[in-house]
């Protein structure tokens, strides 16, 4: 595929950037690239990347890499606009960036400089005509995305960055890179290792992505071929963590009884109250549910059966897959606190995300019991592997990469939506549920008639991440909002806003 002649671009307001198209519903045709150019990186740049990536990667039917692909973009870009602003900074100070001591000099000071005043220095590289330049371009066999900036690396800033890609392709699998790579060398270090690693890991080889530096430009092309073959090269891990799944004990039969008898017609609230109260345990977690944010209304309920007349007893009936699991993890799992606070926090948004899509009762229940699901593979994985899932954490926290789901199947081999799937599978619970598991970080990649659960156990998850700052939302692919029945990212934002609010006022 020929690099993209030089084109006129224009500045597009509505798209905050430069471009030689429209709009971003510009129809996609073969060898038609798509041109952008900015000069940082704002929720507007964001927002009209990741749709473009999303409508080139729906059409070519190749969502299954966006996790990792996004990663590198995300990753490339980052360090465009980085050596860009590193340019500006070396030329503030009067010294020569060539000059290998001067650099050695300021790169500390740029390191320190840059993460206390980024939006200055980045405000000025416009000024200072130091833009990013991104295409995206396929024809029948290949999909390319290219990144380049108007600035040649110096031999160091090369050698470097080549290091970090011979350096991945001899890694098994990411945990190696963890142990290998306590450094981050401005860019070029962990980050770009993770993103290839990532890449592979979805099944582009080595080949799939490549980078130059000469005559005044820097280069990355990731190229993405029409079909994708998946290998996993961590079965042994795998097979350990699957065997442990294996172990876990059977769905309560209690519970089980008590979901046949609410399905019985002479069914009342007394007699499955009673049915309840001989298990102490699931009492205590039913009336807990009962004064969570999702469901409490008013004063605080005391009684089981005020609990259960509260919740509904079509609805207890689907909630008690989730008591169940709280019933049987929370005491051999030590991550189960945690995971089970931000689900039920999930639920809140999931309830407030239905509601606004006009669910029928019955279908909100669902969706509130499948967010208090979702992330059970989470507990088990941090329990089983917490040493690789602790840094994995500690690391897309502290950078602008990716979701954690790419780098726990590059560095573990199995992600927590699918092990969460599994056991959904093991207790037979209903495929609505398991699917939630599964689907919930890749949401596109779900069978449409299961949207309605997965979107917006997306969107809770992503309001959370928003909440904490540990993700924007721009990242959010434009048909999950629109199914949600949000026209635009101000009014999710504005809605996220909200009903934050309410759930920290209770």
């Amino acid at each position: 595929m020929a690099s993209p002649k030089a084109v006129t671009l224009e500045y597009k307001q509505d798209l905050g950037l430069h471009s030689n198209i429209d709009n971003i519903n510009h129809p996609i045709a073969e060898n038609a690239p798509f041109h952008f150019k900015f000069f940082q990186i704002t929720d507007e740049v964001e927002n009209t990347l990741f749709q473009v990536l999303d409508r080139f990667l729906l059409q070519l039917d190749l969502i299954i890499v966006r996790d990792s692909v996004l990663a590198a973009v995300k990753e490339t870009v980052t360090n465009a606009i980085k050596a860009n602003a590193k340019r500006v900074f070396f030329k503030n100070r009067a010294s020569n960036i060539e000059n290998e001591a001067e650099y050695e000099t300021g790169i500390a000071e740029f390191k320190k400089t840059y993460l206390e005043n980024r939006e200055i220095i980045e405000d000025s590289l416009q000024r200072n005509n130091f833009g990013v330049f991104v295409s995206f371009i396929h024809n029948k066999s290949l999909m390319r995305i290219r990144i380049m900036n108007n600035v040649q690396l110096t031999p160091a800033e090369s050698a470097r960055i080549k290091e970090r890609i011979d350096k991945a392709k001899t890694y098994n699998d990411l945990a190696e890179a963890f142990v290998d790579m306590s450094n981050d060398q401005e860019g070029a270090g962990l980050g770009l290792i993770m993103t290839l690693m990532m890449l592979r890991n979805d099944g582009l080889g080595d080949s799939a992505f490549k980078f130059e530096s000469s005559e005044n430009k820097t280069v990355f092309m990731i190229d993405i071929p029409s079909k994708v073959s998946k290998e996993n090269q961590q079965l042994e891990r795998i097979d350990h963590i699957i065997s442990q799944i294996d172990n876990l004990p059977t769905f309560p039969k209690a519970i089980k009884d008590i979901q046949d008898a609410i399905d019985k017609p002479n069914s009342s609230i007394g007699t499955i109250a009673e049915m309840i109260k001989k298990d102490i345990a699931l009492s205590a977690n039913i009336l807990k549910l009962s004064n969570s944010a999702a469901f409490r209304r008013g004063g605080r309920v005391e009684s089981l059966d005020r609990a259960i007349q509260l919740i509904g007893l079509k609805e207890l009936q689907t909630l008690l897959y989730s008591l169940g699991t709280k019933q049987m993890l929370e005491d051999k799992f030590p991550a189960f606190t945690a995971i089970w606070e931000k689900s039920n926090e999930s639920a809140f948004y999931c309830k407030a995300i239905g509601q606004k899509m006009g669910m029928a009762k019955a279908d909100l229940s669902n969706l509130i019991a499948a967010s208090l699901l979702h992330d059970i593979g989470e507990i088990l994985l941090l329990s089983f592997d917490k040493q690789h899932m602790s840094k994995i954490k500690t690391y897309s926290n502290s950078r602008e990469i990716a979701s954690t789901i790419s780098m726990e199947e590059s560095a573990i081999g199995i992600t927590h939506s699918k092990l969460g799937a599994m056991v959904g599978e093991k207790w037979s619970f209903p495929i609505l549920y398991t699917k939630a598991m599964e689907f919930h970080h890749r949401p596109l990649l779900v069978d449409e008639v299961y949207s309605d659960i997965v979107f917006p156990i997306y969107l809770s998850d992503m309001m959370i991440s928003i909440n904490a700052k540990e993700a924007k939302s721009s990242e959010i692919p434009a048909e999950i909002l629109k199914l949600c029945k949000f026209q635009s990212k101000s009014e999710f934002d504005s809605f996220r806003t909200k009903i934050r609010e309410q759930f920290l006022s209770y």
